[in-house]
């Protein structure tokens, strides 16, 4: 089989700059970060079985659908799935994946060095993508759960209430580290999205090396993307015009970190605190003051408070006539 790009997850919590990661991963000479495909989580089973028709057919049917709701500009075929197999001489999912990320593809998929997506989610999903794809490697995004619910909270699709979206991130950290355990340490790298926009040359050359670039790329890249990008950005110049996406394009600053302490509650930052304390101590955020989980002192029932509010917000959220523009109620 011929040698062909390297595939490239770059995961974590929503919200934490998975996007804006991929975006300047693709300023990178050779690199294809596709947008979000977020039907691999629901699909790997279909994925396992491509080789029937029916689960062929069932796959096109889910994947164009996503492919639409998420402002892709072209679709997927049986007829155009069999050329790429033919000409790339791949097959099965590991080919029907790299057949969906060259969709939007401005490059020739046999020029690439890499290709991938940013869907944040997959992160709970390593050892299933790694199963399907034994050469991909994992970019992981780590930011501050109170800056990652600050702007959860503001979100149609996203959790309602603080204590839920402070667990949502908990458990996207828990997953990378168990996977991080057991992953070679040549696939993956970690870093935090604050240090991305403090010392933008330092973090992103360490990303850039990672895949083997060097400096003098990663700083070309930064430029670019400070600039407003390069021809080739295709797919993102959609991603960018969405509500909770207006900011993928703006050169990288520091004003970006910090956000919740003028933007949550007292009560906000104490629920997300007291869900993640540990966890934020481990990736290297300093609580307020340090606070007793709440499961600690057999409190479930706040917990279940919290899910029922979330359940319930979550519900009228989708009733919005607007949901691009609706202002938006937080509870906790």
């Amino acid at each position: 089989m011929p040698a062909g790009p390297t595939p490239v997850f770059v995961l974590g919590c929503g919200r934490s700059g998975t996007t804006v990661t991929a975006r300047l991963l693709n300023h990178l000479p050779g690199v294809h970060i596709a947008k979000e495909t977020g039907y691999l989580n629901q699909h790997f089973e279909l994925l396992r079985q491509i080789d029937q028709p029916a689960a062929l057919e069932r796959l096109l049917q889910i994947v164009n659908s996503w492919l639409q709701t998420n402002d892709w500009s072209g679709r997927v075929s049986a007829a155009d799935f069999a050329e790429f197999c033919r000409r790339q001489r791949m097959s099965g999912a590991a080919a029907f994946i790299h057949y969906v990320w060259s969709i939007d593809c401005p490059e020739p998929w046999e020029n690439l060095r890499f290709i991938g997506d940013n869907t944040p989610l997959y992160a709970l999903s390593i050892p299933e993508l790694k199963q399907l794809l034994p050469a991909a490697r994992f970019i992981h995004v780590v930011r501050d759960p109170r800056d990652v619910v600050c702007s959860t909270l503001k979100m149609r699709f996203g959790a309602f209430d603080a204590t839920v979206a402070a667990l949502e991130w908990h458990m996207t950290i828990g997953a990378w580290l168990m996977a991080e355990r057991w992953l070679p340490v040549e696939d993956r790298i970690e870093f935090r999205y604050e240090d991305l926009c403090i010392t933008p040359a330092a973090t992103f050359g360490r990303i850039a090396c990672f895949l083997g670039f060097t400096q003098a790329e990663a700083d070309l890249a930064l430029q670019l993307h400070a600039e407003g990008g390069r021809q080739g950005q295709t797919g993102f110049e959609a991603v960018a015009s969405q509500p909770h996406h207006t900011r993928i394009a703006e050169p990288l600053s520091p004003s970006r970190v910090g956000r919740y302490r003028k933007e949550l509650t007292p009560a906000e930052v104490q629920a997300v605190e007291q869900q993640v304390c540990g966890a934020m101590l481990a990736c290297g955020y300093q609580p307020e003051q340090m606070r007793l989980h709440p499961l600690a002192r057999e409190d479930r029932t706040l917990m279940l408070k919290a899910y029922v509010r979330d359940l319930w917000g979550r519900f009228l959220n989708r009733l919005k006539p607007n949901p691009r523009t609706s202002p938006r109620r937080r509870s906790t």
